[in-house]
């Protein structure tokens, strides 16, 4: 709390902050004087208010009404506890609901102090300017050899060639695999058939005379025959002959 002016009295000086409200006011009166908050020296208390409010106004400073309202509350209080209690007092204001309202403040002043800090270092953290980052240097060669260029370029084209080779091969590969179509073995196994009521799948595309790849597309060809009800097959044990017949 930024401190205006400071007014010399007759017991003590008194410091003219800038509170937010009559409980502000209270709570720094609370721990200048070291009190426990939960038995305060009410009529200590009232006196250094009603001081720090005359001060205000021999300086002139303008008292909000809160002040005002917490004082004829503290006067109240401090002769409720000079005088004798009475059965039917109805007491506006009590001693423990006062302490309760300077404890939830004071609360509620440590959480928003404790606020104002974190956004505060937050607003430096992104502020902040970046750390330069400092690239090590490559060190160069002592000594250069002018044929490093034409070597290194040599070398690149060479395994430029060896992958271009190397995929067309793959190429190669990739065209004579098309060769084999369903379509073009279905229509091998149907001009068999037109010769033949039957025939052995297994002796008519041998693994042994035929590529695989060839003989896995005449098998899916033998499927799609068989799904459209085009032939009937027989297999008699497990890896044994296929017997296809036309129907």
């Amino acid at each position: 709390m930024p401190s205006l002016l400071t007014l010399e009295t007759k017991k003590y000086a008194i410091k003219i902050d800038n509170f937010e409200g009559p409980l502000d006011l209270l709570i720094y009166l609370i721990e200048k004087n070291k009190m426990d908050i939960y038995d305060i020296n009410l009529t200590e208390i009232t006196e250094q208010y009603i001081e720090y409010l005359n001060a205000m106004e021999e300086l002139n400073l303008e008292i909000a009404s809160e002040f005002l309202i917490m004082a004829s509350s503290l006067l109240y209080l401090k002769s409720k506890k000079l005088l004798p209690k009475q059965e039917n007092d109805e007491e506006e204001l009590t001693e423990e609901e006062l302490i309760e309202r300077i404890i939830e403040y004071k609360k509620y002043k440590e959480i928003t102090t404790k606020l104002k800090e974190n956004y505060i270092l937050f607003s430096k953290r992104i502020t902040k300017q970046p750390e330069e980052i400092v690239l090590p240097k490559r060190k160069l060669e002592k000594e250069y050899n002018n044929t490093i260029i034409p070597t290194t370029y040599q070398n690149i084209l060479e395994r430029t060639s060896e992958k271009l080779n190397q995929n067309a091969k793959n190429i190669e590969k990739i065209a004579l695999v098309d060769n084999y179509t369903v379509a073009s073995k279905v229509k091998e196994m149907v001009r068999v058939l037109v010769k033949q009521k039957k025939f052995v799948f297994n002796k008519l595309f041998s693994i042994k005379q035929r590529d695989k790849q060839e003989v896995v597309t005449a098998f899916s060809g033998l499927l799609e025959l068989s799904r459209r009800n085009k032939v009937s097959t027989n297999q008699e044990k497990v890896f044994g002959d296929i017997f296809v017949e036309k129907k």
